[in-house]
């Protein structure tokens, strides 16, 4: 049986919560055998949210694409800490809530601007070739290094002393653990907190409002999950485009550099007028980037 030719490209999945962004991408590939599927920027399993999925020749875009930044909503629960810093967790420290909206909101907003952050124990940080998780579940105890991230803006805080609960819309850099964020304001605050709830809503250019359910996009018929994959030319729409001719198309193709007068960027080559792949300028010579 033929098996239909795969769209390169990105599909912007709204990751359901339950499950690990592995598991996405195992389900896109049975949806998509002998093709190549990757994603960008892990969720862990009580997260939701925006959760590009590279398709093809677009998994080579995987550290361009991770290294974008991220939004955030994201809601706590005060006076309490937990060894995973979210609701999934031990509870190791319970305390009682004694501050005010106002102080709450105040002590949440110095968090905003560049820091160091000391990513969560149980998380996938690598330390001597081990996951620090395997650490965790081993009772043993790892030092973790602190990375710098940044906070670009903390807006739409709600607090409800009754219930003990925050939420809170967060821009940040790529690298930043939200749970850890959470674990270091409920320190700030004094009472300490833990995290019950985060949806990603933004990774770069893919926002949430664009994106489909997984369990949605399998209810599709073949040609309508295709339509859902953002092609590569079209996620570069806003990069220059380069046409060459069919010596200079030849070389590029074989790997053979081109001199050009442009500056250091990405471009889309096309040839015959038809879009064949990304290229990449830099010190004014293109070589291939991506071919379709």
């Amino acid at each position: 049986m033929l098996i239909p030719q795969v769209r390169n490209g990105i599909l912007n999945i709204d990751k359901p919560q339950g499950i690990t962004s592995y598991d996405v991408v195992d389900v896109i590939k049975k949806l998509f055998p002998k093709t190549k599927v990757g994603h960008t920027g892990t969720l862990d399993p009580v997260a939701t949210g925006v959760l590009p999925i590279l398709i093809g020749e677009a998994t080579k875009l995987s550290n361009e694409l991770t290294c974008e930044d991220k939004v955030y909503k994201v809601k706590m629960l005060l006076g309490v800490e937990t060894d995973t810093y979210d609701i999934t967790g031990r509870i190791v420290f319970a305390s009682v809530v004694d501050k005010d909206e106002i102080y709450i909101k105040e002590r949440i907003k110095r968090f905003i601007g560049k820091q160091m952050q000391t990513p969560p124990i149980y998380s996938a940080v690598r330390v001597n070739g081990k996951r620090a998780y395997s650490y965790a579940r081993e009772g043993k105890d790892v030092k973790l290094a602190p990375r710098e991230i940044e906070i670009y803006s903390i807006d739409d805080i709600k607090v409800d002393l009754e219930l003990k609960e925050v939420s809170f819309v967060v821009h940040c850099t790529k690298g930043t653990y939200v749970r850890s964020l959470v674990n270091d304001i409920g320190k700030k605050i004094g009472c300490g907190a833990t995290m019950t709830d985060l949806v990603r809503l933004r990774t770069g250019e893919f926002d949430i409002k664009d994106s489909i359910k997984l369990y949605d996009f399998l209810k599709l018929d073949y040609d309508d999950m295709q339509d859902r994959i953002c092609t590569i030319e079209d996620y570069y729409s806003d990069t220059k485009k380069i046409t060459l001719n069919e010596i200079e198309f030849k070389k590029f193709i074989n790997g053979v550099k081109l001199p050009v007068q442009l500056k250091d960027m990405t471009v889309r080559v096309y040839f015959n007028k038809s879009y064949k792949g990304l290229g990449i300028v830099e010190n004014k010579m293109l070589k291939r980037y991506i071919l379709e």
